[in-house]
C-alpha cells in the first residue's frame, strides 16, 4: 500500500522547501535523542554495579528455584513457544507501558520490586526458560529501554504473569497479589542507597532521561509540522476507500 498514491504531486512540489526543512530537522533530533538515550543506558550500567556490590546471588536463586517449583515446571522432551514483544515504549510524554491491558483477566500475577542490577530480569527469564522447557508458551515483554532485559512474561495455559513493577513502569499491588522484592537480597552494609555515589547516578540518570523526554517532544512538533503539509496534499476519499476494501477483504477471511 502506497499512501503517496494518493498525494497531489504539484502541491507537494509546492511545499519542498519546507518538507525538506522538516525532514532534516527531525533526522538531526533523532540523532541528538538516540546519543542522549545511549548516555542514559551508561549511567543505568553504573547505577546497577553500585547494587551489584552488595548483591547475594544465592539467595535470588533460591528465589527463583522456589518459585519453579511452586509452579510445577518440570522438564519435557516438547518445548513450548516463545513470542518476543514490547509492553511499552518511550513516547514525548515519557514512558508508556501497558501492563494493564496485557494481564487483564490472568488469576495468578507475581510482581518484582527492586532496584537496578538485583536480577529482576534475570529472574524473569529463569523462569521463562524453565515454562518453556516444561513444554508451555511463554509471551516475552522486553524493556523499551534495554531491550536485552525482560520486563514481563506471560504464560497463557497457567493464567500467569510475572513482572516488573518498578520505575518507570510502576505497577500497582493489590492486597490478593503476590509480592518479590530483590531488595531482599541486598547487603545494606554494602549498598548504601541514601548516600554517594547512588545518589548522585540516580540523580544523572533521571536528568538524562528528562533531557531525552524533552528532545522527543521537539521531535513529535516538528513531526506535527511535518504533517501538515501532507494532510493538505492527501485526497483522503481515496484513503477511506482503501479502509473499506481492507475491512472487506479481512471479513471476507472469515
Amino acid at each position: 500500500m502506497n499512501f503517496g498514491d494518493y498525494w497531489d504531486i504539484d502541491l507537494i512540489r509546492k511545499y519542498k522547501k519546507p518538507i525538506i526543512y522538516y525532514t532534516d530537522k527531525i533526522s538531526e533530533q533523532y540523532l541528538i535523542f538516540f546519543s542522549i538515550l545511549r548516555e542514559a543506558k551508561a549511567i543505568h550500567d553504573e547505577w546497577e554495579k553500585e547494587y551489584l556490590k552488595g548483591m547475594d546471588f544465592e539467595m535470588a536463586d533460591k528465589i527463583t528455584r522456589d518459585l519453579i517449583d511452586e509452579l510445577g515446571l518440570k522438564p519435557l522432551d516438547i518445548k513450548g513457544n516463545e513470542i518476543h514483544r514490547f509492553a511499552g515504549a518511550m513516547t514525548p510524554q515519557g514512558q508508556q507501558c501497558f501492563y494493564e491491558n496485557l494481564i487483564k483477566g490472568l488469576r495468578n500475577k507475581i510482581i518484582i520490586k527492586g532496584r537496578p542490577g538485583t536480577g529482576k530480569s534475570t529472574m524473569v527469564k529463569k523462569v521463562a526458560r524453565a515454562a518453556l522447557e516444561a513444554g508451555l508458551d511463554v509471551e516475552f515483554y522486553h524493556c523499551a529501554f534495554d531491550p536485552s532485559s525482560i520486563d514481563m512474561i506471560i504464560i497463557p495455559s497457567l493464567s500467569f504473569t510475572m513482572l516488573d513493577g518498578t520505575a518507570p513502569h510502576v505497577f500497582d499491588v493489590n492486597e490478593n497479589e503476590r509480592v518479590i522484592d530483590m531488595f531482599e537480597c541486598i547487603d545494606k552494609n554494602i549498598v548504601k542507597e541514601d548516600e554517594d555515589p547512588i545518589k548522585t547516578i540516580e540523580l544523572r540518570y533521571k536528568n538524562k532521561i528528562n533531557e531525552a523526554k524533552e528532545v522527543y517532544s521537539l521531535i513529535k512538533n516538528l513531526h506535527d509540522e511535518l504533517e501538515k503539509y501532507y494532510i493538505q496534499a492527501t485526497d483522503f476519499s481515496e484513503v477511506d476507500a482503501l479502509r473499506r476494501r481492507l475491512v472487506d477483504y479481512f471479513i471476507s477471511l472469515k
